[in-house]
Parts: structure tokens; sequence; C-alpha cells
């Protein structure tokens, strides 16, 4: 039962590879449910590792990795499969994939001193923020089809959506920037 954490966060891992074939297969209805099932493990390996103190060594350091490939994953493939659809949106998708490459090259240049960066209370919020964000896009793309975004069939519960979506979206993208920068000035003092 200790190794429950770590179990959650390969699952996490290997459910990229599955949403990868959904995407191909364009099953948005699978794509939904593999990618919130795969958000639950990151909740509850966290819960398991904090309350019934199974953390381990592996977990931590697992642990963001798993949920940085999980959101790049599903960023690429939006922004490939989904790219005339989302438009604009691709760019916070972008920001979102660059920091995270970047934040993870961080991390992997301190393994050497033996120093890591903790995740901090906002990281956390971001990576749910950017579950949500990725969630409810998915969630419209389900909804609706793709003349929604060229005017078609729009109605009031269609702007909602869009504005909902939009919002999370992008404030994935600004939180991921904040998140970012803290980790850039952490790793410089850790560095030294």
């Amino acid at each position: 039962m200790k190794s429950m954490p770590n179990i959650l966060t390969v699952l996490r891992l290997l459910a990229c590879p599955l949403l990868i074939y959904l995407f191909a297969i364009a099953d948005y209805l699978w794509i939904l449910i593999i990618f919130v099932l795969a958000c639950l493990t990151d909740f509850f390996d966290g819960y398991l590792a904090r309350k019934k103190n199974f953390k381990s060594n592996f977990g931590k350091a697992l642990d963001p990795i798993a949920d940085k490939i999980l959101i790049i994953t599903m960023s690429v493939l939006i922004i490939v499969n989904e790219g005339d659809l989302i438009g604009s949106l691709a760019i916070p998708f972008y920001i979102i994939i660059i920091r995270e490459i970047i934040v993870s090259s961080l991390r992997f240049n301190l393994v050497d001193k033996n120093k890591s960066i903790d995740v901090s209370l906002l990281s956390k919020y971001k990576t749910f923020i950017q579950m949500i964000a990725i969630g409810s896009l998915i969630s419209f793309m389900i909804y609706h089809d793709p003349y929604v975004f060229v005017g078609y069939k729009v109605n009031y519960l269609t702007i909602f959506l869009i504005s909902f979506v939009k919002f999370f979206v992008w404030l994935s993208a600004f939180i991921t920037v904040i998140t970012g920068v803290q980790h850039y000035k952490t790793y410089l003092k850790l560095k030294k």
C-alpha cells in the first residue's frame, strides 16, 4: 500500500500514449475521460503521500515530471490536432510547453548538485488550473462541432463556454509564467 502513490503517478504517465492514440482517432469523449482520470491520480497520489505518510524520494521526483509530461502531451496534441480550431488559444499552450521544458531543464541541472527546486503552492495551483483549462477545452470540443469557432451555431451557452475556456487557458499561461520566474530565481540561488 505504501507504493500506491507511485503506482498512481506511473498510471498518469501511462495515460499519455493512450491519449495520443485517442487524439489520432478523434475520440474526444474518451480523451476527456482518460484525462480526468489521469488528473485524479495526481490528486490521490498527493493525498496518499501526505495524509498517509506514503512519501518516497522516487515519488517526490516522479510526480512533477508526470504532471509536466501529461500537460505537455495534451498541449502538443491540442495544437497539432486542433490548431485551426483553437486559433489564438495556441499561444498560451506554446507558453505552457516552453515553460515546462525550461523548468524541467533547470531541475535536471541541479541533480548533480544534489539540490532540487521544491514545488510551491502556486505551482500546485498552476497544475490544477492547467488541468481545468485543458479539460474545459476538451469538453467544449465534445459539446460543439468545429464550426462554432467561425460563427456557426453560436448561442448564449456557446459564448459562455468559449469565455470560460479562454479565461482558464490564459489564466493557466499567466500563472505558468509567474511560477516559471519563481523557479528560475530559486534555481539561481541554488546554483551557487
